[in-house]
């Protein structure tokens, strides 16, 4: 019975640290950037992965450096209140980027 358990133990911390392992999250490819360019552009670092390799994840860009709707905390919309609308590069055709409240 000991060692029925063992083994079972032994499984489940197994599972764990391999589906652990391979659950890391990767950065928004906006959000990484080179040494250089971190330096400038990002407020704060984060532990999130990017996918390319010597750049690092930055978890809050710069108000000037914000080009893509998502680091304003929005999201692309057909309309919004003109108060709650940014500038961005990535939203499609005839749709705004309007913060998320």
């Amino acid at each position: 019975m000991r060692s029925c358990t063992l083994i079972f133990v032994a499984l489940a911390t197994i599972l764990l640290c391999t589906k652990y392992i391979n659950a890391f999250e990767i950065c928004a490819e906006e959000n990484c950037f080179t040494s250089d360019e971190k330096l400038t552009k990002c407020e704060q670092e984060s532990p999130l992965l990017c996918k390319q390799q010597g750049t690092t994840c930055c978890s809050v860009v710069k108000s000037k450096f914000r080009t893509h709707c998502r680091q304003h905390g929005g999201a692309c919309m057909d309309e919004c209140a003109p108060n709650l609308q940014r500038t961005v590069i990535n939203c499609p055709n005839g749709q705004v980027c309007c913060v998320l409240v």
